[in-house]
Formats: C-alpha cells, sequence, structure tokens
C-alpha cells in the first residue's frame, strides 16, 4: 500500500448526553452510504471508558478528491444533517496527508 498520497481525517464529536450510540449508529450509516468504490481505505469509530458522550473518528482515504467528492454526496450530506441535532457541540478535526501506513494483511 503506497502512502504518497494519501489523505487522513481526525475528529471528535461529542454527543449530548445519553446520545452517544445514536451518533455512532449514523457515523456508521454515513459509511455504508458513501459506498464501497469511495476511496475510502479505512475508518475507525473509537470511545474512551472515561468520556462517555465522546467519540474519536480517523479516515483514511486514497486521496483529499475522494474524501471531497464522498462527503459532498447526496447520500452523505443527508446523513451528515442528522447527526448535528445529536451533538453537544461543534465537531473538532484535522486533516492530513499520511506520512506511513502499515497493512497488516
Amino acid at each position: 500500500m503506497s502512502d504518497a498520497h494519501m489523505f487522513s481525517v481526525y475528529g471528535r464529536m461529542t454527543a449530548l448526553p445519553g446520545r452517544r450510540d445514536e451518533l455512532i449508529a449514523l457515523l456508521h450509516e454515513g459509511f455504508r452510504a458513501g459506498g464501497d468504490d469511495s476511496g475510502l481505505l479505512t475508518y475507525s469509530i473509537n470511545t474512551a471508558p472515561e468520556d462517555p458522550d465522546t467519540i474519536w473518528m480517523t479516515q483514511l482515504w486514497t486521496d483529499r478528491a475522494a474524501h471531497d467528492a464522498t462527503t459532498r454526496s447526496g447520500a452523505v450530506a443527508t446523513v451528515t444533517q442528522r447527526l448535528l441535532p445529536l451533538l453537544a457541540g461543534k465537531p473538532e478535526g484535522s486533516y492530513g496527508d499520511a506520512v506511513y501506513v502499515h497493512d497488516r494483511t
């Protein structure tokens, strides 16, 4: 797997109290809405026991163009709009270029 132009996304979202599982389900729905050929290589939703309402998300894309095309698609945009009422605040995150990717397969 060449990481020369891979694009990464890191995010943190805090759900309204008691709504974290709904948030996770919608994020998973958004992943499926993007389709199998979207250019999304890895998608991880993570939780921390000490912070029950917060999730951390990481994504690895073939490139930024694939990310932008998928997240701007109608199907993903519809799911994204449904996320907003579940959030306690504005999502935080950043973008980056993959420097090293290790694939164990």
